[in-house]
């Protein structure tokens, strides 16, 4: 018997992407920013704290080297994906998180990858997770245990200070939050 994978979907993760020193200091920013900064987002359901298009931090010098870190390590990712292309950010926002937050499914129009960067995550932050791009089955297999062939979504949680990059048309979700320090992080389209 030949099984031939066609299709797979790609999702890089990479911990420890900058220093503690400098996640801090970009937490202290944040934080900062939150104080000043209008809650955007209001297209979602969700109702968590967020900057989207009313702050972009790769538009802040403080987030310059991370930013050039998503950019470089997007870039690499498409090149293992078969796309020698530049890809630059675009957007980007945070998200603070706090107990009974959630966000729900949903996937990044107008951008080829999108990152997600760990400020951080404590413990009891919701998990993100992906839905395989396949669809959900209507009518699953009789007496199925899931594996890498058949899963219908995936999930991730990563420590502080880790970058997940994917396809932007990738459906997604953070499920609702049990956490007691907030869970922040920063949201990164490219093109």
């Amino acid at each position: 018997m030949n099984i031939h994978t066609w299709f797979p979907t790609s999702i890089l993760l990479i911990e420890n992407l900058i220093d503690d020193k400098e996640n801090k200091n970009l937490i202290k920013e944040i934080e900062k920013l939150k104080k000043k900064t209008k809650k955007g987002g209001n297209e979602w359901s969700a109702d968590l704290y967020n900057t989207h298009s009313t702050c972009e931090l790769h538009k802040n010098n403080k987030f310059k080297n991370l930013c050039n870190k998503i950019e470089k390590n997007t870039i690499d990712f498409a090149n293992k994906l078969g796309s020698n292309a530049n890809y630059k950010i675009l957007s980007s926002w945070f998200n603070f998180y706090n107990k009974g937050d959630y966000q729900e499914y949903h996937i990044h129009p107008s951008s080829h990858f999108s990152a997600v960067y760990f400020f951080t995550n404590p413990e009891g932050s919701g998990k993100l997770i992906f839905r395989n791009p396949n669809g959900i089955k209507m009518f699953p297999l009789k007496n199925l245990k899931y594996n890498e062939l058949s899963y219908e979504t995936c999930f991730y949680v990563p420590k502080e200070k880790s970058l997940i990059v994917f396809q932007s048309d990738l459906w997604h979700m953070v499920e609702k939050c049990n956490n007691k320090l907030p869970r922040i992080t920063g949201a990164f389209n490219l093109t």
